[in-house]
Protein backbone atom coordinates (compact mmCIF):
# COMPACT_ATOMS: atom_id res chain seq x y z
CA UNK A 1 0.00 0.00 0.00
CA UNK A 2 1.21 3.50 -0.83
CA UNK A 3 0.98 5.74 2.09
CA UNK A 4 2.32 9.24 0.50
CA UNK A 5 5.21 11.20 2.17
CA UNK A 6 7.57 9.37 4.33
CA UNK A 7 5.92 12.36 6.86
CA UNK A 8 2.96 10.74 6.71
CA UNK A 9 4.30 6.96 6.87
CA UNK A 10 5.88 8.18 10.11
CA UNK A 11 2.93 9.21 11.43
CA UNK A 12 1.20 5.86 10.53
CA UNK A 13 4.15 3.82 12.31
CA UNK A 14 3.52 6.33 15.37
CA UNK A 15 -0.49 5.65 15.48
CA UNK A 16 -0.12 1.98 14.93
CA UNK A 17 2.35 1.80 17.57
CA UNK A 18 -0.21 3.82 20.10
CA UNK A 19 -3.23 1.56 19.23
CA UNK A 20 -1.55 -1.85 19.59
CA UNK A 21 0.00 -0.38 22.92
CA UNK A 22 -4.00 0.36 24.05
CA UNK A 23 -3.39 3.55 24.41
CA UNK A 24 -7.40 4.10 23.43
CA UNK A 25 -9.03 0.83 24.07
CA UNK A 26 -11.19 -1.20 21.40
CA UNK A 27 -14.54 0.80 20.25
CA UNK A 28 -12.75 4.06 22.18
CA UNK A 29 -12.45 7.19 20.14
CA UNK A 30 -8.99 8.57 19.51
CA UNK A 31 -8.05 12.26 19.70
CA UNK A 32 -9.42 14.79 17.33
CA UNK A 33 -7.54 15.49 14.03
CA UNK A 34 -6.62 18.98 15.61
CA UNK A 35 -5.30 17.40 18.82
CA UNK A 36 -3.26 14.42 17.20
CA UNK A 37 -1.83 17.25 15.00
CA UNK A 38 -0.66 18.96 17.68
CA UNK A 39 0.59 16.13 19.38
CA UNK A 40 2.96 14.95 16.44
CA UNK A 41 3.80 17.99 14.99
CA UNK A 42 1.98 17.65 11.72
CA UNK A 43 -0.43 18.97 9.72
CA UNK A 44 -4.03 17.37 9.34
CA UNK A 45 -3.78 16.70 6.22
CA UNK A 46 -1.03 14.02 7.58
CA UNK A 47 -3.18 12.81 10.05
CA UNK A 48 -6.19 12.19 7.33
CA UNK A 49 -3.72 10.43 5.30
CA UNK A 50 -2.95 8.46 7.99
CA UNK A 51 -6.23 7.37 9.61
CA UNK A 52 -7.06 6.42 6.29
CA UNK A 53 -4.09 4.04 5.70
CA UNK A 54 -5.11 2.48 9.06
CA UNK A 55 -8.70 2.48 8.27
CA UNK A 56 -7.86 0.40 5.62
CA UNK A 57 -5.72 -1.86 7.87
CA UNK A 58 -8.96 -2.34 9.86
CA UNK A 59 -7.18 -0.62 12.87
CA UNK A 60 -9.36 2.42 12.82
CA UNK A 61 -13.26 3.32 11.68
CA UNK A 62 -13.88 6.80 11.48
CA UNK A 63 -17.43 8.24 12.18
CA UNK A 64 -18.87 11.46 10.26
CA UNK A 65 -19.82 13.39 13.34
CA UNK A 66 -18.80 11.45 16.05
CA UNK A 67 -15.10 10.98 15.75
CA UNK A 68 -12.44 8.27 14.51
CA UNK A 69 -12.62 5.05 16.75
CA UNK A 70 -10.34 1.96 17.57
CA UNK A 71 -11.92 -1.15 16.12
CA UNK A 72 -8.78 -3.63 16.50
CA UNK A 73 -5.38 -3.60 17.74
CA UNK A 74 -3.96 -5.32 15.04
CA UNK A 75 -4.87 -5.74 11.42
CA UNK A 76 -5.84 -9.20 11.98
CA UNK A 77 -8.80 -7.80 12.04
CA UNK A 78 -9.54 -7.13 8.79
CA UNK A 79 -8.45 -10.64 7.46
CA UNK A 80 -11.34 -11.85 10.14
CA UNK A 81 -13.82 -9.55 8.85
CA UNK A 82 -13.26 -10.59 5.20
CA UNK A 83 -13.44 -14.38 6.32
CA UNK A 84 -16.35 -13.80 8.28
CA UNK A 85 -18.54 -12.52 5.04
CA UNK A 86 -18.23 -15.66 3.43
CA UNK A 87 -20.42 -16.93 6.17
CA UNK A 88 -24.07 -16.72 7.23
CA UNK A 89 -25.33 -14.42 9.22
CA UNK A 90 -27.01 -16.79 11.66
CA UNK A 91 -23.73 -18.64 11.94
CA UNK A 92 -21.70 -15.02 12.73
CA UNK A 93 -24.36 -14.30 15.51
CA UNK A 94 -23.75 -17.70 16.83
CA UNK A 95 -19.93 -17.79 17.39
CA UNK A 96 -20.31 -13.93 18.48
CA UNK A 97 -22.23 -15.26 21.27
CA UNK A 98 -19.52 -18.05 22.15
CA UNK A 99 -17.38 -15.76 22.23
CA UNK A 100 -19.10 -13.25 24.62
CA UNK A 101 -20.02 -16.44 26.90
CA UNK A 102 -16.29 -17.36 27.09
CA UNK A 103 -15.29 -13.63 27.67
CA UNK A 104 -17.52 -12.98 30.52
CA UNK A 105 -16.82 -16.32 31.88
CA UNK A 106 -13.38 -15.19 32.00
CA UNK A 107 -13.76 -11.60 32.86
CA UNK A 108 -15.36 -13.17 35.87
CA UNK A 109 -12.38 -14.77 37.32
CA UNK A 110 -9.93 -12.17 35.77
CA UNK A 111 -11.25 -8.40 36.62
CA UNK A 112 -9.17 -5.90 38.95
CA UNK A 113 -11.16 -2.97 40.50
CA UNK A 114 -9.55 -0.77 37.64
CA UNK A 115 -11.34 -2.68 34.87
CA UNK A 116 -14.80 -3.27 36.61
CA UNK A 117 -14.48 0.80 36.91
CA UNK A 118 -13.83 1.33 32.93
CA UNK A 119 -17.21 -1.37 32.55
CA UNK A 120 -18.96 0.47 34.71
CA UNK A 121 -18.53 3.45 32.94
CA UNK A 122 -19.43 2.37 29.52
CA UNK A 123 -22.82 1.01 31.01
CA UNK A 124 -23.69 4.34 32.60
CA UNK A 125 -22.33 6.15 29.40
CA UNK A 126 -25.31 4.02 27.73
CA UNK A 127 -27.89 4.79 30.66
CA UNK A 128 -27.09 8.46 29.77
CA UNK A 129 -27.01 7.87 26.40
CA UNK A 130 -30.68 6.77 26.48
CA UNK A 131 -31.82 9.50 29.03
CA UNK A 132 -30.66 11.96 26.35
CA UNK A 133 -27.49 13.41 28.42
CA UNK A 134 -24.59 11.45 27.18
CA UNK A 135 -21.30 12.68 26.92
CA UNK A 136 -18.37 10.99 24.75
CA UNK A 137 -19.83 7.46 24.55
CA UNK A 138 -18.21 5.41 22.24
CA UNK A 139 -21.35 3.07 20.93
CA UNK A 140 -20.93 -0.65 21.48
CA UNK A 141 -18.07 0.01 24.33
CA UNK A 142 -19.63 -2.03 27.30
CA UNK A 143 -19.31 -4.97 24.49
CA UNK A 144 -15.83 -4.74 23.67
CA UNK A 145 -14.48 -3.87 27.08
CA UNK A 146 -16.62 -6.88 28.57
CA UNK A 147 -14.14 -8.81 25.83
CA UNK A 148 -10.94 -6.99 26.76
CA UNK A 149 -11.65 -7.96 30.86
CA UNK A 150 -11.43 -11.76 29.36
CA UNK A 151 -6.87 -10.56 29.10
CA UNK A 152 -7.25 -13.25 26.25
CA UNK A 153 -6.00 -11.22 23.25
CA UNK A 154 -6.87 -13.68 20.41
CA UNK A 155 -10.27 -13.65 21.63
CA UNK A 156 -10.34 -10.14 21.37
CA UNK A 157 -9.26 -10.28 17.96
CA UNK A 158 -11.61 -12.99 16.26
CA UNK A 159 -14.42 -10.65 18.20
CA UNK A 160 -13.32 -7.67 16.72
CA UNK A 161 -13.59 -9.24 13.06
CA UNK A 162 -16.72 -10.42 13.72
CA UNK A 163 -18.12 -7.06 14.79
CA UNK A 164 -17.10 -5.55 11.85
CA UNK A 165 -19.00 -7.83 9.82
CA UNK A 166 -21.78 -7.41 12.36
CA UNK A 167 -21.68 -3.97 11.72
CA UNK A 168 -21.92 -4.30 7.77
CA UNK A 169 -24.72 -6.46 8.87
CA UNK A 170 -26.31 -3.82 10.48
CA UNK A 171 -25.95 -1.11 7.98
CA UNK A 172 -27.38 -3.16 5.11
CA UNK A 173 -30.66 -4.57 7.19
CA UNK A 174 -29.56 -7.74 7.31
CA UNK A 175 -29.09 -7.99 11.03
CA UNK A 176 -31.29 -5.88 13.22
CA UNK A 177 -31.24 -5.55 17.21
CA UNK A 178 -33.68 -7.96 18.79
CA UNK A 179 -34.68 -5.97 22.21
CA UNK A 180 -35.03 -2.36 22.91
CA UNK A 181 -32.84 -0.33 24.75
CA UNK A 182 -34.21 -0.60 27.78
CA UNK A 183 -34.17 -4.47 28.04
CA UNK A 184 -30.79 -4.22 26.78
CA UNK A 185 -29.61 -2.55 29.53
CA UNK A 186 -31.08 -4.40 32.18
CA UNK A 187 -28.93 -7.24 30.70
CA UNK A 188 -25.67 -4.76 31.04
CA UNK A 189 -26.30 -4.35 34.88
CA UNK A 190 -27.07 -7.95 35.21
CA UNK A 191 -24.05 -9.48 33.77
CA UNK A 192 -22.18 -6.11 35.41
CA UNK A 193 -23.35 -7.24 38.62
CA UNK A 194 -22.51 -11.03 38.08
CA UNK A 195 -19.00 -10.03 37.15
CA UNK A 196 -18.18 -7.95 39.78
CA UNK A 197 -19.28 -10.84 42.25
CA UNK A 198 -17.13 -12.94 40.40
CA UNK A 199 -19.57 -15.40 39.53
CA UNK A 200 -18.18 -17.23 36.44
CA UNK A 201 -21.36 -19.28 36.06
CA UNK A 202 -23.63 -16.66 36.09
CA UNK A 203 -22.07 -14.26 33.87
CA UNK A 204 -21.56 -16.91 31.27
CA UNK A 205 -25.18 -17.62 31.61
CA UNK A 206 -26.30 -14.19 31.50
CA UNK A 207 -24.68 -13.27 28.56
CA UNK A 208 -25.17 -16.27 26.75
CA UNK A 209 -29.02 -15.15 27.34
CA UNK A 210 -28.00 -11.56 26.25
CA UNK A 211 -26.21 -12.54 23.05
CA UNK A 212 -29.01 -14.58 22.09
CA UNK A 213 -31.94 -11.83 22.26
CA UNK A 214 -29.11 -8.85 21.31
CA UNK A 215 -28.95 -9.15 17.90
CA UNK A 216 -30.85 -10.96 15.06
CA UNK A 217 -30.85 -12.07 12.05
CA UNK A 218 -33.76 -9.91 9.97
CA UNK A 219 -36.97 -12.01 8.95
CA UNK A 220 -37.23 -11.79 4.65
CA UNK A 221 -40.32 -11.07 3.51
CA UNK A 222 -42.54 -13.61 2.04
CA UNK A 223 -42.38 -13.74 -1.77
Amino acid sequence: MAWGSDRARETVRRLQADITAGRWPVNGRIPTEAELAAELGVGRSTIREAIRSLAHLGLLEPAPGRGTFVRSLSPVRDVLSDFAAEHTWSDILAVRRALEVQAAELAADRADPETLERLRAAHQADLDHEAGTERGRAPGQFHALLVELSGNRLLAELYAGLGAAIRDGLSRGAIEPGEDEKGRQSDHAALLAAIAAGNAQAAATLAATHAARDLRVRAQPEG
